[in-house]
């Protein structure tokens, strides 16, 4: 069995084990289905899940209740420029407003801290309100374009050539955003 990273009273994380690929790759699909609802992202929906090759290419953490194998989100992470990416992640529409991607995003610092990174760096939408607003209201904001490293430039380059960039936004929060040491 896979060890406990961290708990709330009903929930856990631990790290994702191989035979979790494909629900997650299944939670992946169906937590896209909200974007069905915005006319400029509704393509987003019918997007493919993500594929065991981005899970292998990072680190997952997986939040399920403690008597359910059932996954209910995940946060896909990976160092990429000095700073801790975060891929995706991953709430189950049954299981939103639980605090889950809370949760998750907690776990995604503690990985930072841990690796001795200074921050945490990712893409996403500008308007749906569980994208960008839900992380600015995490303490992240735009990354300076001076602070955007090979890597990331990579990551933005690919994205651009199957989403409209103006509907994108690279967000970062560092060591010093959160009121920690890093």
């Amino acid at each position: 069995m896979t060890p406990e990273i961290a708990r709330t009273d009903d929930l856990y994380l631990r790290a994702a084990a191989q035979e979790d690929i494909p629900a997650l790759s299944a939670l992946s699909a169906a937590a896209r289905a909200r974007y069905a609802g915005w006319p400029d992202l509704a393509f987003v929906a019918t997007a493919p899940p993500l594929g065991p090759d981005r899970f292998a290419a990072g680190e997952t953490l997986v939040a399920r209740l403690e008597d359910d194998p059932t996954p209910l989100g995940f946060v896909l992470l990976r160092p990429l420029d000095g700073l801790l990416y975060l891929d995706n992640i991953s709430v189950a529409s049954n299981a939103g407003g639980r605090g889950i991607g809370t949760l998750l995003l907690a776990a995604a610092e503690a990985r930072r801290l841990a690796l001795g990174l200074p921050g945490i760096s990712l893409t996403t939408f500008r308007a749906p309100p569980w994208n960008g607003p839900w992380f600015r209201r995490q303490g992240f904001a735009p990354m300076p374009p001076e602070a955007i490293g090979a890597g990331l430039a990579d990551v933005i380059a690919r994205q651009n050539r199957m989403l409209d960039p103006a509907s994108r936004e690279v967000l970062w929060r560092s060591s010093s955003d959160t009121g920690r040491e890093g």
